[in-house]
């Protein structure tokens, strides 16, 4: 019998959404199950420029967004490249570039190398997680 398998697109690159896919991933494989993150665009820029603990949230939080940010200072919240490495540790999370958005942001392999665990075209990612649980775009 096969292990869940969580399945993460992630597309943004703004924080409140990052955090949210580290803490899912975090918590899917803590609850043992094999977490793929495939990164797109901005999600992908933060990851490969290794940005992805900039805590600050998209002015359309306006000033919500600092108090925000207080509070998960005071309660000492997990940033979001602790729960990314939480995950990996737990040896249940692998992430993927898609193939043609490295080449959109214009990445060599020598930058994501070490970021990403493959490069991978979309259509093969599909095939190898067809039969996920789970299926998140964020």
């Amino acid at each position: 019998m096969s292990r869940p398998e969580f399945v993460i697109f992630a597309h943004s690159g703004d924080y409140d959404r990052l955090y949210q896919v580290a803490t899912l991933a975090a918590s899917a494989a803590a609850n043992g199950d094999d977490v793929h993150i495939i990164l797109f665009f901005r999600a992908l820029r933060r990851f490969v420029e290794d940005d992805l603990d900039d805590s600050a949230f998209p002015a359309f939080y306006g000033e919500e967004g600092a108090l925000i940010g207080q509070r998960m200072r005071e309660s000492r919240a997990h940033s979001v490249s602790e729960l990314i490495d939480t995950a990996r540790q737990l040896g249940k999370l692998t992430v993927y570039g898609c193939a043609a958005q490295v080449k959109f942001m214009g990445f060599t392999s020598a930058e994501v190398e070490g970021v990403v665990d493959e490069v991978i075209s979309l259509p093969n990612f599909l095939k190898r997680t067809a039969d996920a649980r789970t299926k998140l775009f964020i």
